[in-house]
């Protein structure tokens, strides 16, 4: 599962905007704002490996820790 506030961090952190986000990494910016935002609970791992290398962290970085699944 992703952690959105973790992933809203760093989306507002990167010096790019949803918009330029997605294009890079070949999805809508309607997808990536539901991404971003919550509204889809999951993705795939191919475009969670592009958004990840897009803000330049590592993938663990925007999921949930183990205690916040157990919640």
């Amino acid at each position: 599962m992703i952690n959105k506030v973790k992933l809203q961090h760093i989306v507002s952190d990167s010096d790019k905007s949803l918009n330029q986000l997605g294009k890079e990494i070949g999805v809508s910016h309607t997808t990536l704002t539901r991404i971003v935002n919550g509204d889809q609970e999951d993705m795939k791992f191919s475009t969670a490996c592009n958004l990840a290398d897009a803000l330049g962290v590592d993938i663990n970085e925007f999921r949930e820790d183990e205690e916040d699944e157990s919640r």
